[in-house]
């Protein structure tokens, strides 16, 4: 965090916030880190309540507004008090708690409200807003051939192309956050909050467990206890297969964002570079062995897609949702 002076600030956040606050004054200003998305995120107080601004993609500020007032009101957002309209600034109450995976000390009990609060989200009133995964491979194939004149990776675009009429039928069912990395999930003592609803709309529920999946609760074991966590119930076989093919989605879909970033920051492996195991990076880099690489996490997901999609579990998976269900 960097604290910094309103006079610093560029003249559009200063007018959004002199618009939200036109009195008193504005204190304790700090940038905080905008994570992967690269938003631009503004802490101050106003007399004694903590914010936030956000800043992130113009042209989906209103949906991602509409998403966050609901969640807010579900008590698993933060609450949105200001949307600067035309300029696309958000600003909400600032939650006092830390990203799920920088606190050690919260970690009992963290499974089963990340479950609560997925379940309040999806229970909750719809979403504006839906992306079909075509539109997906579509937008990640445009940057890619923009930053990089290549077409994505087609066992990635294969893998999708697979599962989507699998999972066609829940494509829309149920409002989702659609980016549940780390980063997107704040815990206190007591409860969890999602943040960052820029990719926020109607989705498969099952792929937003999916996203927990890969980062937050990425062993097996924990897998399933989110699932029955989320279920409040043993998972049926069609739940668990289910839940398989969502995996695949979250997977793919991590790796080609994070091969968007490598672009983007202009990395560059070495020819030839294996793709490590997902789950020994993982602990590569919690043990501070390996820094963050985009690239080499890229290929991680690649890989955990390559091999799940060659697995007996999802060929069943496969064989089970061939037919309407």
């Amino acid at each position: 965090m960097t604290a910094i002076d309103l006079s610093s600030l560029p003249a559009d956040v200063v007018a959004a916030l002199r618009r939200a606050f036109p009195d008193g004054p504005l204190e304790g200003l700090e940038l905080l880190s905008g994570g992967m998305s690269q938003a631009m995120l503004l802490a101050f107080r106003a007399g004694d309540q903590a914010y936030v601004l956000r800043r992130g993609v113009k042209e989906r500020a209103a949906t991602a507004a509409a998403c966050m007032r609901i969640a807010g009101e579900l008590g698993v957002g933060p609450r949105l008090v200001h949307v600067d309209e035309g300029s696309g600034f958000c600003i909400m109450h600032r939650v006092p708690g830390a990203p799920l995976r920088r606190d050690p000390g919260l970690a009992e009990g963290r499974l089963e409200r990340v479950a609560r609060a997925l379940r309040a989200l999806h229970d909750g009133p719809a979403f504006p807003g839906f992306t079909p995964l075509a539109e997906t491979i579509a937008f990640f194939e445009g940057v890619s051939r923009q930053l990089s004149g290549e077409g994505l990776p087609q066992e990635i675009v294969a893998a999708l192309e697979r599962v989507a009429p699998l999972l066609a039928p829940f494509a829309a069912q149920a409002p989702c956050h659609r980016d549940l990395n780390p980063n997107n999930i704040l815990e206190t003592a007591d409860r969890v909050f999602f943040v960052d609803w820029e990719m926020a709309g109607q989705g498969d529920p099952y792929v937003d467990l999916g996203q927990l999946g890969v980062f937050a609760f990425s062993a097996p074991a924990d897998r399933e206890a989110l699932l029955a966590a989320y279920l409040g119930r043993a998972p049926t076989t069609d739940e668990r297969a289910r839940a398989i093919l969502a995996r695949v989605v979250a997977l793919a879909v991590y790796a080609l964002a994070f091969r968007n970033v490598q672009m983007q920051v202009g990395e560059r492996l070495p020819a030839g570079t294996e793709a490590p195991k997902l789950a020994e990076l993982f602990a590569a880099l919690a043990a501070l062995r390996e820094k963050m690489s985009p690239g080499r996490l890229a290929l991680a997901l690649q890989r955990e897609v390559r091999e799940l999609v060659a697995s007996p579990e999802f060929a069943d998976a496969a064989a089970r949702f061939a037919t309407p269900h």
